[in-house]
C-alpha cells in the first residue's frame, strides 16, 4: 500500500532557477524563526565554531492542510460519519499534504539570491525537504546566526546555535531548519561522540522464573502472579480459535540491537502455544536498513523482541505476524521511528537526503563504525514494504527530547497512516508521569537525576501524538482468585503506567468530552509549574491492558516481564483479529480507532484504582471514566468486535 507512494508521485516541473536568481526585495528582511531562551544545563559553550566546518542544512517545508487533520480523521474514523471507513489512497495523501510549488520555488529563490550555487541545492522526491550543502560560515550568513561548539559532561562536543532567522517573505513556508538550535547528540553537528546504546525502549522489568514453572499453562488460578496467553484470553474475552483471513496483517516493530531468538520462541510455544503452534513458527521477517539480529543472549537483548512476538503470535496464530526489524549494529547511530516510516512510506524519505543525520540514522554506515558483521552499507530503504494493517511499537522517548517542529512532522505521518487505514499503537511508558528512566524536567529544560523526587512531569512521545493509540498498563490485584471477564483490574503497581498530558499537541475532538469530564470531577489539583494543566492538550493513554509478569522464553528458560511493552502488542492482537472479522464480512480494516473507542466507553471495564507517581508526586489517579493512568480502561474483545462489525 504505502510502498506505492514514491512511484505514485511525480514532481511538478521546477521553476527556472536562473530566472529566480535575482533577489526579491522582501527577502532581505529576516525574522527570528526558532530560538532557545536557555541552554540545557548539561551543555557548556566552549568556543566559536570554525567557518569551514561542513554542514548540510535541511529546510523542512510546511505541508499544506495539516490544520485540517482533525476534520480529515473524523470524516473516516468517527462512527457517526457518513464516510466512515472510506480510507484514502496514497495519491490522495500526497496531493492533500505536499508543500506547494510556490513554497519550493520561493525557498530556492532565497537560497540563490544569497549566492548558493544551484548544484548545491536539492529537493527530496517527497517535496518535504530542501537540502543545502554548505559550511558553517555560509549557514551563519543565510540564517543570521552564530554557530558555537558546546560540550556536555560526557565529553561530547557538538555545533549548534541558539536562534536563527529566515526571510519574512518565506517564513510561512518553513517548518524548521536543521541543524540549528538542537542540543541532543542526535540533533546537531557532532564533533566528538561517546558510544551509547538505544535509550528509547520502554525497557520492561523482569524477574526470573523456575526452569519449568510450577503451574499449568492453561490454568487461570495464577494469573495475578504470572500472565500467560490463557490469562489474557480469559480476561479480555479473546477467542482461542482463530481463522486466518487472506490480506489481514499485523506488524511488530523492533529496533536493533533488540533481537528475537527463534529457539526462545520455540520454548515458549511448546508450553504456552495451546499445543497448536508448531515448532519453528516465526514472524515474517522484513529487515530495514540492516535488519540486524544480534546473536547475544540475555534479557537485555532478547527480552523486548521475544516478549512482543511471543504474545502477538500466540494470540493471533495462525494469522501471520510481520516483524519490522530496524537498524544495524552501529550503536552510536541507531535507527529511529523515522527510519521505520521511511521503509513503509516512499514519500517520507528519499535516497537523496530525506533523512537527517541530526536526528536519524543515515545509511550507508562505514564498516569501521562498528561490528562489521552487522553494519549496513547499503542505501536507505524508502517505500520498500507495505504497511501492515495494525502496527504495534514498544519504543518511545521523552516528548521534549526533540524540537516541537520535529515531533509535529513525525506525528503528522501517523495521521496519514490512519487516513490510509492503518492502526498504530504505542506503549505509554513505564515511569508514571516521569520520562525515560524516571527523569523529570528542570526549569532550565535539562533532566533531573534518575529517580529524583522533583521536577516537572515529562510526557512520552509518540503517546502524546493524537493520531496514535496509546496503551497503558493494568494488573490484577495481588492474590486474586481464578479470573474471568468481570475480574477487577487496577493500575499496574510493579511499575507505573505512563500517562499525562502533552506539552505540544492540542486536544483532539474525539477526546474533548472525556477530558472535560475528567477535569470536572477529578481535577488532580497540580498547577502549571507541575504539568500542562490548560485542559486544552492531548491526554494519554487511551486504553490499558494487563502489563505485569508476562511469561517469556529467554535463553532456553523463562522470565516474567512487566511493562506497557506487553500491553501494546496484546491490544494490537485484538485489533488484528477484529480486522479479520470485518474482512470476512466484506468490510475494510478499522484504521485509526480512537474516535470509535471514545464514542463507546461501554466496551471497556473501567479501572478506578491505582496511581502513576513520579517527580516527587503521586502523579495522577485512576478514576471513573477516562483518566491519564489507564485511559478508558480495559477492553472486552467481543464487545469491541460487535461495535466495529456494526460499522460500514
Amino acid at each position: 500500500m504505502l510502498a506505492s507512494l514514491a512511484s505514485a508521485y511525480s514532481i511538478c516541473a521546477a521553476a527556472a532557477l536562473a530566472v529566480a536568481a535575482h533577489a526579491h526585495p522582501s527577502l532581505s528582511t529576516k525574522l527570528t524563526h526558532e530560538k532557545r531562551d536557555i541552554i540545557p544545563g548539561q551543555w557548556t559553550k566552549v568556543s566559536r565554531a570554525e567557518a569551514t566546518v561542513p554542514v548540510t542544512l535541511r529546510i523542512g517545508l510546511k505541508q499544506r492542510n495539516l490544520e485540517r487533520a482533525d476534520e480529515f480523521i473524523s470524516a473516516i474514523a468517527h462512527p457517526g460519519s457518513e464516510t466512515y471507513g472510506q480510507h484514502w489512497t496514497p495519491q490522495k495523501v500526497i496531493d492533500t499534504f505536499a508543500p506547494s510549488d510556490e513554497a519550493i520555488a520561493e525557498t530556492e529563490q532565497w537560497l540563490l539570491a544569497e549566492g548558493v550555487a544551484s548544484d548545491r541545492i536539492s529537493r527530496t522526491s517527497g517535496r518535504n525537504w530542501i537540502k543545502v550543502t554548505t559550511t558553517v560560515g555560509e549557514a551563519e550568513s543565510l540564517l543570521d546566526t552564530t554557530y558555537n561548539v558546546y560540550e556536555n559532561n560526557d565529553g561530547t562536543q557538538l555545533v549548534a546555535c541558539e536562534s536563527y532567522s529566515v526571510p519574512a517573505a518565506i517564513q510561512g513556508h518553513i517548518d524548521l531548519v536543521a541543524p540549528t538550535i538542537q542540543f541532543d547528540e542526535r540533533e546537531a553537528i557532532v564533533i566528538t561522540r561517546r558510544l551509547k546504546q538505544r535509550d528509547d525502549s520502554t525497557a520492561p522489568k523482569f524477574k526470573k522464573l523456575p526452569p519449568h514453572p510450577d503451574f499449568d499453562a492453561d490454568s487461570l488460578k495464577n494469573c495475578s502472579e504470572v500472565t500467560t496467553p490463557a490469562c489474557l484470553r480469559a480476561l479480555y474475552n479473546i477467542p482461542k480459535k482463530v481463522h486466518p483471513v487472506q490480506g489481514n496483517s499485523y506488524g511488530i516493530v523492533e529496533f536493533a540491537p533488540q533481537s528475537y531468538n527463534q529457539d526462545d520462541l520455540n520454548v515458549f510455544f511448546s508450553v504456552y502455544g495451546s499445543h497448536s503452534i508448531p515448532n519453528g513458527t516465526a514472524p515474517i521477517f522484513q529487515g530495514i536498513d540492516g535488519g540486524y539480529l544480534s546473536s547475544e543472549s540475555g534479557s537485555g537483548i532478547r527480552g523486548e523482541s521475544n516478549l512482543d512476538l511471543s504474545y502477538a503470535i500466540a494470540l493471533t496464530y495462525p494469522q501471520n505476524v510481520t516483524l519490522y526489524q530496524v537498524g544495524d549494529s552501529v550503536a552510536w547511530n541507531p535507527a529511529t521511528n523515522n527510519n521505520f516510516l521511511d521503509a513503509i512510506d516512499g514519500s517520507y524519505c528519499t535516497t537523496d537526503g530525506g533523512d537527517s543525520p541530526d536526528w536519524d540514522a543515515i545509511y550507508p554506515h562505514d564498516a569501521s563504525s562498528g561490528n562489521a558483521d552487522g553494519v549496513y552499507t547499503g542505501q536507505p530503504m524508502c517505500g520498500v514494504y507495505n504497511a501492515t494493517k495494525v502496527i504495534s511499537v514498544s519504543y518511545g522517548s521523552n516528548e521534549d527530547a526533540r524540537p516541537a517542529s520535529y515531533r509535529a512532522r513525525e506525528c503528522a505521518e501517523y495521521m496519514k497512516l490512519g487516513l490510509m487505514g492503518v492502526t498504530v499503537l504505542f506503549s505509554s511508558g513505564d515511569d508514571g508521569v516521569a520520562g525515560l528512566r524516571g527523569q523529570c524536567v528542570k526549569p532550565d529544560g535539562s533532566y533531573t537525576p534518575v529517580g529524583a523526587e522533583y521536577g516537572r512531569f515529562n510526557p512520552m512521545f509518540p503517546g502524546t501524538c493524537p493520531w496514535i493509540t496509546s496503551v497503558g498498563g493494568t494488573a490484577l490485584p495481588p492474590n486474586s482468585s481464578t479470573i474471568h471477564q468481570q475480574t477487577r483490574e487496577i493500575a499496574s503497581y510493579k511499575f507505573f503506567s505512563g500517562g499525562g498530558f502533552s506539552n505540544l499537541f492540542p486536544l483532539p475532538s474525539y477526546q474533548a468530552s472525556a477530558v472535560s469530564q475528567y477535569y470536572a470531577h477529578h481535577d488532580p489539583g497540580y498547577n502549571s509549574s507541575t504539568y500542562n494543566n490548560t485542559r486544552a492538550v492531548r491526554g494519554y493513554p487511551d486504553v490499558a491492558l494487563a502489563a505485569q509478569d508476562y511469561v517469556t522464553g529467554i535463553d532456553g528458560g523463562f522470565m516474567a516481564f512487566s511493562g506497557t511493552s506487553a500491553s501494546s502488542p496484546t491490544f494490537g492482537a485484538m485489533i488484528a483479529l477484529i480486522n479479520g472479522e470485518r474482512m470476512k464480512a466484506g468490510k475494510g480494516p478499522v484504521g485509526f480507532i480512537n474516535p470509535v473507542l471514545y464514542a463507546h466507553p461501554e466496551v471497556f471495564r473501567d479501572v478506578v484504582e491505582g496511581k502513576n507517581p513520579g517527580c516527587g508526586t503521586d502523579g495522577f489517579s485512576a478514576v471513573e471514566g477516562w483518566d491519564p493512568v489507564t485511559g478508558l480502561g480495559a477492553p472486552d474483545y467481543e464487545k469491541l468486535k460487535k461495535v466495529f462489525l456494526a460499522l460500514p
